[in-house]
This record gives structure tokens, C-alpha cells and sequence, in this order.
């Protein structure tokens, strides 16, 4: 039995993960807001599980070196800058760390158990309070030198005329989203429920003023949000030969949410018939929010051969 972490922006999720990658006693608390805090809040959860765990799986945003267990840049979380976070766990605890980053988790998790199984080239999308991205092929996550081998070539098709500057400026739409945070779900559902006059933000009664369609300016914003991911998706497939593309996050759980996307990306992909490739599959993650957890289990498990 190992104890799990998932890092995030606004909670920090936790739970006791078996042998057979069930998930038990999960709770989650809010993401501390200083580097001393955030410490402390980790030895309270591990030491909540001590005498019952054999190890500690953490996932992460952010920059990571995994097998160092360092963390250079932990996304917008901004404390988590060149922490030691294995080695200072493994220390305190005395039991084996894995650190990995929260988007390569969930895709691992769904690469080997969930919804990218036996896909040759793969990704998922978390939708947090940030975007994260991690690739996989065949179970196993894509190092940067496995990368080039999915990298797509040039084709008669794709320098077309027409093509060519629907492709820079779809580069040039995704850079401005990824810099502007205009895939954060939280940020979404905070505007959302703003719209809504909600006295805080409430997912679930955001998608079901969506769902019931009465709001046109709520309408508006869930169909921008929805373009904003589907720009993301389309212009990662002008560069790399995917197959298939998960979205997860809490937010993956509400049906209407992936379809609003897979709508987005149809229009989005409709609007030009000679980019050379053929439209994905889009779906949500198997495991939706908990493949975070399980990723970083299972990649707890494999590196000690477990």
C-alpha cells in the first residue's frame, strides 16, 4: 500500500493506493499558500497513513525531474520553485518517493489501464487550474527523443496555400491561450458562476444552468472555453501524428463538457479541408480526476519494480 498526491492549484488530493491500483480513504485539502505550509501539509498527510504505506507517489505540475524527484518549476503554483521534494520527504519518512509531473500521471494512468491503452501515439489534456499535457505510446510516457519518431512531415496537402496560414495562425491563437491560462477550469467555473450571481464558485451547478441552456451569455462563455481547448488540440495534431486525445481534470466528469469540445474541434477542423491528416478521437479520461493519483501510483510501482 502506498499514499498517493496530486498537487494542484487550488487542493492538494490524496488517497492509499493497493496492489491492484484501487483508490481508498481519498480526501483532499486546500492548496497552502506558502512553502512552509505547504510542507507541513504533506507530513500531516503522510503521516496520517504511516504506519500503513510502504511508499509516496506524488503528481506534480510543473517541471520535474522524476528520477531526482526535484521540482524546478511547479507550474503556477509559485513557492515551488527548485524544491528538493523527494529527497525531503524520503529523508523526514525514511521510505521510497516517486515524483512525477500531474499531465504525464494522467497519462500514464490511461495508457496502461484506461482510455489511451495499446494507442500508438496518445495524449491527455488536464483541465485544472492550469492545462497540462502528457504523450504516451503503447504504455509508457514519450521522452523527448521518442517524440521526433510521432512528429509529423511536411505534406503537399499541408503547405498548401490555404493551409499554411490556417496553421500559423491557429500556432499563434494556442500560444496566446496557453500564456493567458484560457484552458484553466477553474478559471471557467469562477466566471461562470460569476454570470450566474453564484455566492461562490460551483462547478456542478454551473453545467446544470449549461445543460438547461436558458443563459445566453453562460452559453457564450461555455462555447469559448470550449473553442479554447479544441484550439489547443488541433494545432498539437498539426505537429505530432496523434491518435487519440483524453481530457482530464474534475471537470472531464461532465458529459457536456466533452462534448462542447468535440463540437468545438469539429467546426474548428471543418473550417479547412486540406491540413493533411484526419480528425481524432476525443474523449474523456477513464479515470477522470483520479488518473492524477493512479499514474503517479503505478509510476511508483514500475520504477520499484513492484
Amino acid at each position: 500500500m502506498i499514499v498517493a498526491i496530486d498537487i494542484g492549484g487550488t487542493f492538494v488530493k490524496f488517497g492509499l493506493v493497493d496492489d491492484n491500483f484501487n483508490i481508498t480513504n481519498q480526501s483532499k485539502v486546500p492548496t497552502p499558500a506558502s512553502i512552509d505550509d505547504f510542507w507541513g501539509t504533506l507530513e500531516n498527510i503522510v503521516s496520517s497513513y504511516e504506519d500503513e504505506i510502504s511508499g509516496i507517489a506524488i503528481a506534480c505540475p510543473g517541471e520535474i525531474n522524476s528520477k531526482r524527484g526535484f521540482v524546478f518549476k511547479g507550474g503556477l503554483i509559485p513557492y515551488l520553485t527548485a524544491i528538493p521534494l523527494g529527497t525531503g520527504l524520503s529523508k523526514t519518512f525514511q521510505l521510497p518517493v516517486k515524483v512525477i509531473n500531474d499531465a504525464d500521471a494522467a497519462a500514464l494512468a490511461e495508457a496502461r489501464y484506461g482510455s489511451l491503452q495499446e494507442v500508438d501515439c496518445g495524449a491527455a489534456l488536464v483541465l485544472g487550474t492550469g492545462v497540462g499535457l502528457g504523450l504516451v505510446s503503447q504504455g509508457a510516457l514519450l521522452t523527448p527523443l521518442l517524440v521526433s519518431k510521432f512528429l509529423r512531415g511536411p505534406s503537399s496537402q499541408s503547405k498548401s496555400q490555404t493551409a499554411l496560414p490556417f496553421k500559423w495562425a491557429l500556432f499563434k491563437q494556442a500560444l496566446i491561450s496557453l500564456v493567458d491560462n484560457k484552458g484553466s477550469a477553474v478559471g471557467f467555473v469562477h466566471e461562470a458562476s460569476q454570470l450566474l450571481g453564484l455566492d461562490q464558485d460551483d462547478g456542478p451547478a454551473v453545467f446544470s444552468a449549461i445543460e438547461e441552456g436558458q443563459f445566453e451569455k453562460l452559453n457564450s462563455l461555455f462555447k469559448d472555453y470550449c473553442h479554447e481547448i479544441a484550439v489547443l488540440i488541433l494545432n498539437l495534431q498539426t505537429f505530432m501524428n496523434l491518435e487519440r486525445v483524453v481530457i482530464g481534470g474534475g471537470i472531464s466528469r461532465q458529459n457536456s463538457l466533452i462534448a462542447g469540445i468535440v463540437n468545438a474541434y469539429e467546426e474548428l477542423f471543418n473550417e479547412k479541408s486540406d491540413l493533411g491528416f484526419d480528425p481524432i478521437s476525443i474523449q474523456a479520461c477513464h479515470f477522470h480526476n483520479d488518473s492524477n493519483l493512479l499514474g503517479a501510483a503505478s509510476y511508483f510501482m514500475s520504477e520499484n519494480d513492484l
